[in-house]
């Protein structure tokens, strides 16, 4: 492995991984309407190349397509932060996943709602019996199944992800029961786990929790809050990555 690339969504996040990082080697243009720039490092004899994508999984999509079209990337990695869907997880906890399920792409059935891998399609109750919604990632190089830090909590565990800032309780309850109980919700994990198979590519989530499963309103205060710390995490776990990565590009 030579060339891994970290995509985040928030210029918070993106600051977060960058300030851990050795200076910057080369800043590429891969889209002069779109305003896409990639930004490369280098550690040991790894490439690390670092993309802000903006919120939203059209962003993170289109974004990812173009650099895969231009550059040959061996790993993908999104990091940043999510809403918890369970109460078991705690403000700046990490959630590691190379499984993602899409909980606003499904068919509306009269028998009930059928979830579906984008691009697929459900017409009938009988093809959803043996149905996997699951997006899985391509065998990666990196086992990041031990990964472990002083500071931050690392959960393992599947990512539901869709076009919404889930910002109440109610409809967190509703995507974790949806979502065949997903640890944690994001806004740009769906389209990142679609284009990266479309490549052939191995992709990891890696996302901090930023905001907690309330029921007293509070879940957007706890985002805008805790974006800082819960960015700083995910760097940090970023760089746990980045040591395994290095290891590989020997």
């Amino acid at each position: 492995m030579n060339n891994i690339l970290f995509i985040c969504a928030l210029p918070e996040e993106k600051a977060a991984l960058t300030e851990t990082l050795s200076s910057l080697l080369r800043r590429h243009l891969i889209s002069a309407p779109l305003q896409l720039h990639l930004e490369q490092y280098r550690q040991q004899q790894l490439n690390i190349y670092v993309c802000e994508s903006g919120m939203g999984n059209v962003n993170a999509g289109v974004k990812l397509a173009l650099i895969l079209a231009n550059v040959e990337i061996q790993q993908i990695v999104l990091i940043g932060v999510g809403g918890a869907l369970t109460p078991a997880l705690e403000i700046g906890e990490m959630v590691l996943s190379d499984a993602v399920i899409q909980h606003d792409y499904y068919s509306s059935l009269i028998q009930g709602d059928y979830l579906m891998q984008p691009g697929d399609l459900i017409l009938e109750p009988g093809q959803a019996l043996q149905y996997d919604p699951i997006m899985r990632s391509a065998v990666s190089q990196l086992d990041i199944s031990e990964l472990v830090h002083p500071k931050v909590k690392v959960n393992y565990g599947l990512i539901a992800s869709g076009c919404e800032f889930v910002a109440t309780a109610k409809r967190k309850a509703h995507i974790h029961q949806q979502c065949q109980n997903a640890l944690l919700v994001d806004m740009e994990a769906c389209a990142i786990a679609q284009v990266a198979n479309a490549h052939c590519v191995p992709f990891f989530i890696a996302k901090t929790v930023s905001d907690k499963l309330h029921s007293d309103g509070s879940i957007s205060s706890d985002f805008s809050s805790f974006l800082s710390n819960a960015s700083r995490n995910a760097a940090i776990i970023a760089g746990l990555i980045i040591d395994k990565a290095c290891v590989r590009a020997r």
